[in-house]
């Protein structure tokens, strides 16, 4: 299985020519889109991938709603050139998507907490809390998701973003007794980014408990490397790690990077 690292909370997983892709953000939406102010939400380097070039793609799986998450200009023509792909994620992305015309032919709600499949993945999602567990009284479902990956016998838990919560490591147990990956946000929250808009997700204290609680075989921290107005020093994982966890594998990636599991 090759792992590439595509940016923020983006990534390609590659097994026996089967392509899917989590979260990918591959353009600069967030400024396009009128989000964000160019001087502090520019990507900070270029996509490592150009979506209108990517084929074999056999689903999409997109956490929440955010701009940097479910990114119109990212999916679309990946979408395009990729009839048979789907969108996975909850229905404030699908609805998004829906709005921008993808079909819903080519979208698939995710319901937290069922084992499903698409090719051979299987996957489940479960929630996420960016900040609190937001969710559809009306129909059960939430806002926010993480994703639990199955695939060749590897374990991949993509968080999404997220702050820990009460049941959050105990679900995820639930789900698998392993985790050969998590790919955790270790971008961390304050009240000044707070005071911006931006929610914020896990302190790299939390990623790192988190993995270490779930005996994960590789932390791999995300959402860090965007915005610089939106990250901390990754020197502040690596020195709690060094002195709390000093067994714990961290895998820090760089855009475009591949990792073989």
């Amino acid at each position: 299985m090759e792992f590439k690292y595509l940016g923020q909370a983006g990534f390609q997983i590659v097994c026996d020519q089967h392509i899917f892709l989590v979260d990918p953000y591959l353009s600069n939406y967030v400024v396009t889109s009128g989000i964000g102010d160019a001087e502090h939400f520019s990507r900070a380097f270029p996509a490592p991938i150009d979506p209108a070039a990517l084929r074999g793609i056999e689903a999409i799986f997109v956490t929440h709603d955010h701009a940097d998450h479910t990114d119109p200009d990212t999916l679309l023509p990946i979408l395009k050139n990729n009839p048979h792909c789907v969108v996975i994620g909850p229905q404030p992305s699908l609805d998004h998507l829906k709005s921008v015309g993808v079909g819903e032919g080519q979208l698939r709600l995710a319901h937290a907490f069922k084992k499903e499949s698409i090719g051979i993945l299987h996957f489940t999602a479960l929630p996420s809390a960016h900040y609190g567990l937001e969710k559809n009284e009306a129909t059960g479902e939430y806002a926010f998701l993480g994703f639990v990956l199955e695939v060749d016998g590897k374990v991949i838990y993509h968080a999404g973003d997220t702050i820990l919560y009460e049941g959050m490591v105990e679900n995820l147990k639930k789900i698998s007794d392993h985790y050969d990956v998590c790919c955790l946000p270790a971008n961390g929250r304050d009240a000044e980014r707070e005071a911006m808009g931006m929610i914020g997700n896990l302190n790299p204290e939390e990623s790192l408990a988190l993995a270490w609680s779930l005996g994960a075989g590789l932390l791999i921290p995300m959402h860090n490397d965007m915005f610089k107005i939106n990250s901390l020093d990754p020197q502040r994982l690596d020195g709690f790690a060094r002195e709390k966890y000093p067994t714990q594998k961290v895998k820090w990636m760089s855009p475009g990077e591949v990792l073989d599991l």
